[in-house]
């Protein structure tokens, strides 16, 4: 009777759970719908300003297109497949298709975390080292710099396809991603290469910009009133480095926002895969789910950052807009007057009709 009971109880309660979970996981796929749509348009947007506009054309911005690059990346091939995992709850895209996605999240997470750490130390050098930095810094030094950030990712990421650990299909997350029990060694390669290399370089990086600002405005501090500095450029010389300007420091700090950026929102869910690999019972979903989230969403954080923070993309924005929007208009005038010219053209066409044959002219049988 007891056992009658749960099994009545139970068909009564099923159909109220799944449809519980189905509000649950479409509110997660609208969420990664929002972060996916904005980060694309974000991030395509860089690449576009950067292509159009000559004067964002820095190296600087060419390292900032690298992470710009990685978050597509992620955003065109990782996200959509993630949401449409979360709406069916299980994968459905076949073992070679989880492995290859698991790849290239791997291969993006990599890139943008050394990507941070190449502009830092481009940072360091365009600041710090201001004398030595068109030296390094060429064009050519500069490309191959970043092939490199691109080689070490790849590298980085390759192991699991040879053995060392697995990309697996990770049902807590709804996404492939490297199946770290098969792999404890790994995970601390990664962690090192990730998490503690990159950011020790940001940090020493950082540290001896803001540094270097700080004693460049003592001394302008003290020549400011005996020599009356209005200018940026004035200031900055007496500084010690006639690039300091405030519009210059101000890039350096938004670059700070970014790199803070991306450690809040990929920290938890590197102490959810610790926690993964130690704990033996399986994290809540609630848990797992929002820390992909999080993730995710330093995708579409960036482009914002620079939108709000830097005068240059703004003004780059700005300057694009208005030339769509003068080209709509454009292009709405053009349309207005062929529809205006439409009568005159259709009594234009008649008048030729009916005046064919021309008079005299004789068409033979």
């Amino acid at each position: 009777m007891t056992e009658k009971f749960i099994n009545t109880e139970a068909d009564r309660l099923w159909p109220n759970l799944m449809m519980a979970i189905s509000i649950i996981s479409g509110f997660e796929a609208f969420i990664l719908i929002i972060i996916c749509t904005v980060s694309i348009i974000g991030n395509t947007t860089l690449f576009v300003l950067f292509l159009r506009s000559k004067t964002l054309r820095t190296t600087s911005n060419g390292y900032l297109l690298n992470l710009a690059f990685a978050d597509l990346l992620v955003s065109v091939l990782n996200m959509p497949v993630t949401v449409v995992t979360i709406i069916e709850q299980r994968w459905i895209f076949g073992e070679t298709a989880c492995t290859f996605l698991g790849f290239t999240t791997m291969l993006s997470f990599v890139s943008s975390v050394m990507s941070l750490a190449m502009i830092a130390i481009n940072r360091f050098y365009y600041v710090v080292r201001w004398k030595t930095y068109r030296s390094i810094f060429t064009l050519r030094n500069s490309v191959l710099f970043g092939a490199i950030v691109w080689l070490i990712s790849l590298i980085a990421s390759l192991p699991p396809l040879f053995g060392w650990a697995d990309y697996r299909y990770i049902p807590g997350k709804s996404y492939c991603f490297v199946f770290w029990h098969s792999g404890v060694t790994y995970m601390y390669v990664m962690l090192t290469i990730c998490f503690f290399g990159p950011p020790t370089v940001m940090s020493l990086s950082y540290c001896h910009i803001l540094r270097f600002t700080r004693e460049a405005r003592i001394r302008v501090g003290q020549h400011i009133i005996s020599r009356n500095l209005k200018s940026d450029d004035e200031m900055a010389s007496y500084g010690g480095c006639p690039r300091m300007t405030s519009e210059e420091v101000k890039i350096t700090y938004t670059l700070l926002i970014v790199v803070a950026c991306f450690m809040i929102c990929w920290t938890p869910f590197v102490v959810t895969m610790f926690i993964a690999v130690y704990y033996p019972q399986p994290l809540p979903r609630s848990a797992d789910i929002s820390t992909l989230l999080l993730g995710y969403m330093n995708s579409m954080l960036n482009p914002m950052v620079y939108g709000i923070r830097s005068r240059a993309f703004r003004k780059a924005i700005i300057r694009q807009f208005r030339v769509f929007i003068t080209c709509l208009r454009n292009r709405a005038v053009s349309v207005n007057t062929s529809i205006e010219q439409l009568p005159k053209r259709l009594e234009s066409n008649n008048q030729l009709t009916r005046n064919f044959p021309p008079r005299g002219y004789v068409i033979s049988s």
